[in-house]
């Protein structure tokens, strides 16, 4: 009976971590669509850029530029916009890991959403 319901839990767990990986791709470099420079026309945010290569995040606002380096980068698909949603792992400055939630949408050249903040557009510049 052990060795029976061992047997069930194993084939189950198989079949869970399947289902999940079928849903979610992983990468240790930034998506094609996501390169380049980006920036918003919303007035509070207009001095801030982000600038997204195969493997670095470099954000510039009036502050200050802070770079961090990609460590993991999660594709799955998005629930708005007909966007792949991208969860974006990189470190810090101290070596913590941090997460970006990012909506991306191939209309009009490309557009960003940050999953927490749906209503900024930001879109490539140049």
């Amino acid at each position: 009976m052990r060795r029976r319901i061992f047997f069930l839990s194993s084939i189950a767990f198989v079949v869970v971590s399947m289902a999940f990986l079928a849903g979610c791709n992983t990468s240790s470099t930034i998506p094609e669509g996501l390169i380049g420079v980006w920036q918003t026309d919303e007035e509070e945010s207009a001095d801030v850029t982000f600038d997204f290569s195969r493997e670095r995040i470099v954000i510039s606002s009036g502050t200050g530029v802070f770079e961090y380096t990609v460590e993991k980068v999660e594709e799955d698909k998005g629930h708005l916009y007909q966007s792949t949603l991208y969860s974006i792992y990189y470190l810090d400055r101290d070596g913590e890991i941090n997460l970006m939630h990012l909506l991306y949408s191939p209309e009009d050249g490309g557009i960003i959403r940050f999953k927490s903040d749906q209503d900024v557009v930001w879109r490539k510049k140049g």
